[in-house]
């Protein structure tokens, strides 16, 4: 009996936009313009500036030291701030431990920030909806810890308990899932109907424009999404997540050359995407690695990303 031959895919659904975000992007530019401006020293930055591993590997063989404690920071070095954004407690730390500070916080964030602070100030409670431990979660919380509830589900949201009367306020991690927020908004707006919004969504456009993109590939035919991105990048989770609830296998891989070829065997059509942390070079790879394989490639695009942002002054 003649085996049969496993056929591997031949089109790809590339999404567009996929991979660095502005907010990413800023961050990337402001470490490497700190790094250029300061070479021979040592520089340090409190938590991995963006989730992603080679970007990490990359800043790890600059001399960058990525901490989760300041206590490991000598007196009087460079900090940089993470893109994900620091609480107060840790920039007064910083503060004490008299270090050169440079805050990579992406703007997105910094506006769940202030929301945070002028709804503490008017005597609001506030419902955060994100990921307990997620780096930009602590760093908001941190804003108004005695005054701020983290809701991850549906299950949490029911134990909640306020009188009508409590001003009740509801921000949102930037990086989450659109539907599956809209869906923990409607609950919550239904058991407190006088809970308040800020004017604008708190999702980062960007995240909304890759995970739109998955569901574009999936409605084209896509039948296996890959997701290039690390695994502790919460966007890159919820692009994954977004193909698997609309029916199709998601896989989130570092680089393309993670994937086991088999996965693929007897799959007519891929799409193909990128969390907002996931440098160029490593969609390139996938590009090459497909089109060796005789895999057609097509990009499908969803939105325009032409947003630039500045990046702060740098004294040191």
């Amino acid at each position: 009996m003649v085996k049969k031959e496993n056929k591997f895919p031949k089109k790809i659904l590339l999404a567009s936009p996929r991979g660095f975000c502005a907010g990413v992007k800023r961050a990337i530019d402001l470490i490497d313009l700190v790094c250029q401006k300061n070479q021979g020293k040592e520089i340090y930055c409190y938590h991995q500036i963006v989730h992603n591993l080679t970007v990490v590997s990359r800043f790890e063989k600059k001399g960058v030291i990525f901490v989760d404690n300041l206590n490991a920071v000598p007196k009087g070095s460079i900090l940089i701030f993470s893109s994900h954004g620091i609480s107060p407690a840790i920039k007064l730390q910083a503060s004490n431990l008299h270090l050169q500070t440079i805050d990579a916080t992406c703007p997105f964030v910094s506006k769940t920030h202030l929301e945070v602070k002028n709804f503490a100030k008017n005597n609001y409670h506030i419902i955060y909806l994100g990921q307990k431990n997620h780096d930009e979660a602590v760093g908001t919380v941190g804003e108004a810890p005695n005054n701020i509830s983290v809701i991850q589900n549906l299950e949490e949201i029911e134990d909640l308990s306020f009188s009508k009367k409590q001003r009740l306020s509801l921000v949102t991690q930037t990086t989450l899932s659109f539907d599956e927020t809209q869906n923990l908004k409607k609950e919550l707006k239904k058991r407190f109907p006088q809970i308040e919004e800020p004017p604008q969504d708190d999702i980062c456009k960007a995240t909304q424009n890759r995970q739109n993109g998955v569901k574009k590939l999936v409605k084209l035919g896509a039948e296996v999404i890959i997701v290039l991105g690390s695994p502790n990048s919460s966007n890159s989770n919820r692009l994954k997540s977004v193909a698997e609830k609309m029916g199709a296998k998601a896989y989130l891989l570092d680089q393309i050359t993670d994937l086991d070829p088999q996965l693929l065997s007897d799959i007519n059509c891929v799409g193909l995407t990128a969390g907002a942390s996931l440098p160029e070079e490593k969609i390139v790879e996938a590009i090459t690695w497909f089109q060796q394989k005789k895999t057609r490639i097509k990009e499908i695009k969803i939105a325009e990303e032409n947003l630039n942002l500045a990046l702060p002054e740098i004294n040191l």
